[in-house]
């Protein structure tokens, strides 16, 4: 059985996007200036609706996400693909194998994933209507347990580095070697950075670099 807290971040983070798409969905996203709303809530449905074909049909190769069918509301297939990926979360055994990202990507990863994925977009959601916020805790947890196999693999050559939660009193490592760099923040400010997002977090220049030329998401 899949963890009681991560679905009810999944469910309550992505009820909080559908709640902003509602309000104004042409409104502009900052974090990607060319979206709307409308178009971070069809991206993130879209993730959803791939997840929930994941856990179900436990494919071994990368599967295609679902787009938006023609003549349906973002809003409506926001909320459908949601639903359909808590049920299918409730249900699944996180120990089963299937495609994924990392060395061993199970139905646990994707679990993790929807986390960082809805609660991340929910602050992205957020920023749009100029509402300071933060990333709750356990998206933010989740964003740097999951770092080292996620996204330090696209970083290309960075030194190793520290990073320690000071409201959490954990730290990671990510990379080899002794770890010079030592950076400090809450969890959420971390995380934020970790992922270009605004944060006052400052990280040491190879990786400000790194992470500041990921390449965005695609629409869908």
């Amino acid at each position: 059985m899949l963890s009681a807290e991560n679905l009810a971040s999944i469910e309550s983070e992505g009820r909080r996007i559908g709640a902003y798409l509602r309000r104004d969905p042409r409104r502009p996203v900052p974090q990607y200036p060319e979206w709307t709303m409308a178009d971070l809530a069809s991206h993130t449905a879209s993730i959803h609706g791939r997840t929930t074909l994941i856990v179900t049909e436990l494919p071994i190769e990368r599967i295609s996400a679902p787009t938006v069918p023609d003549g349906v509301d973002v809003a409506d297939w926001y909320d459908e693909t949601l639903e359909a990926m808590l049920a299918a979360l409730t249900d699944a055994d996180p120990g089963l194998q299937c495609w994924g990202f990392g060395p061993s990507p199970s139905v646990g990863f994707w679990e993790r994933r929807m986390v960082i994925e809805t609660g991340v977009h929910r602050w992205d959601a957020a920023q749009s209507f100029q509402e300071e916020d933060r990333l709750i805790d356990n998206v933010a947890r989740s964003g740097l347990d999951e770092f080292a196999d996620m996204w330090l693999p696209h970083l290309g050559d960075v030194g190793p580095m520290r990073v320690t939660a000071t409201d959490m009193a954990r730290s990671w490592v990510y990379g080899e070697g002794d770890p010079a760099p030592e950076v400090e923040g809450t969890a959420s400010d971390l995380y934020l950075r970790l992922i270009s997002r605004p944060s006052p977090v400052e990280l040491p220049e190879d990786w400000a670099r790194a992470v500041d030329g990921l390449a965005p998401p695609p629409k869908r």
